[in-house]
């Protein structure tokens, strides 16, 4: 069986809505967030952040999300 992975969700300060693949843990993502926000003036937006989350997680991605009916 292959490995299953997290995809976290999450609102960025515009509200929107958004998910996101990472091999890091929950718990490092919210120190990372934090550090984000120290140099961006306490401003998340996902596109920028996902690009400075990309330095410590080569594998973070945005997922984008679309239902499926059988």
């Amino acid at each position: 069986m292959s490995k299953s992975c997290i995809i976290y969700r999450f609102f960025d300060d515009r509200e929107e809505k958004h998910y996101l693949n990472s091999s890091l843990d929950h718990q490092k993502l919210e120190e990372l967030v934090e550090a984000y926000k120290k140099e961006n003036k306490d401003k998340v937006y996902a596109k920028e952040f996902i690009n400075f989350l990309f330095k410590y997680d080569p594998e973070a991605t945005e997922v984008e999300v679309r239902d499926f009916y059988f």
